[in-house]
């Protein structure tokens, strides 16, 4: 569901290149707040609206802005951004679930999967920077968020025309 569905990944991929680009353990630094997110994003999602998703790439949109115009980030933004992401990971991916109507495998695979698509990102900013320790490397990885962030933009487009 995660890998599948672009309004759920690159967000998370948003979070990673931001956390990547932030620490150099970013990723290890934040995975706490992450985690928690996405348990409280469980009981959530029973109750989130339709409207979730739609939330959901929104708050991608702004997190891909900051890791592409921000060269720096505060340790509480980091940890905010990786909570709320995980909440609303996990809500979007349950919506329309009941509290654990779902097998407890699916809950976990969301939840494995998730963790997965921040730390890969994260992963690929940390191996890259340390390979190539040139500044245009941090600059290219800002790119990509921006790259990331206009496709979010047009994502919200879709959902957003009413169909």
């Amino acid at each position: 569901m995660i890998v599948g569905y672009p309004g759920i990944l690159l967000p998370l991929v948003a979070l990673g290149l931001l956390l990547g680009l932030w620490d150099r353990e970013g990723m290890v630094r934040a995975w706490p707040a992450l985690i928690v997110g996405l348990v409280l994003g469980v009981p959530l999602g029973a109750v989130a609206p339709v409207a979730v998703a739609t939330g959901f790439v929104a708050f991608g949109v702004f997190v891909a802005a900051l890791t592409a115009l921000l060269a720096r980030h505060s340790r509480y933004e980091a940890f905010a951004l990786a909570g709320i992401a995980g909440a609303m990971a996990m809500a979007t991916a349950l919506e329309g679930h009941g509290l654990f109507q779902l097998p407890v495998m699916i809950h976990l695979g969301l939840f494995l999967t998730a963790n997965l698509a921040v730390a890969a990102s994260a992963g690929l900013v940390r191996v890259s920077t340390d390979h190539v320790p040139a500044q245009w490397m941090r600059i290219l990885w800002r790119i990509a968020a921006s790259w990331i962030a206009a496709v979010l933009i047009l994502y919200l487009a879709y959902l957003s025309r009413g169909a």
